[in-house]
């Protein structure tokens, strides 16, 4: 087997950003998702910040906490780290009022990191109802 090209397996690609946004998804179908096979979360994220930073995105919010490795592969492609609130240490739960708040309050265009599930370190993720009023 040869390797894969630069950006990856296209079927791959194709067939997880379908599995990930649904076949009737009109953004995917307008072709305004795109997506690149990477050798890791931590690769992956290295890639997509110094593609944020190339294409002039000078930041990018992180939630707090975050996993620690997330603001140092930031930070080394160039972009300024930024938290938004995400957990409450005192109820040791999910921040929410607060994280709709910062991210109502970033300025438009800004770039920020969400965990899609295990939020890593605390494990506390948004219910569905709260991912549709992130989203």
């Amino acid at each position: 087997h040869e390797y894969s090209g630069i950006a990856g397996c296209p079927d791959f690609i194709n067939l997880a950003l379908k599995f990930a946004y649904g076949d009737d998804c009109v953004p995917l179908r307008e072709k305004r998702i795109a997506g690149v096979q990477t050798l890791s979360g931590t690769g992956g994220l290295r890639v997509f910040g110094e593609m944020l930073h190339q294409n002039g995105h000078n930041h990018i919010y992180v939630p707090n906490p975050t996993w620690g490795n997330h603001i140092p592969i930031f930070t080394n492609a160039g972009l300024e780290v930024r938290k938004y609130r995400y957990y409450d240490n005192d109820t040791c739960n999910l921040d929410f009022s607060n994280l709709i708040d910062d991210i109502r309050a970033m300025p438009d265009g800004s770039c920020v990191l969400l965990h899609a599930c295990a939020h890593n370190p605390t494990g506390m993720d948004p219910s569905l109802d709260q991912w549709k009023q992130i989203s």
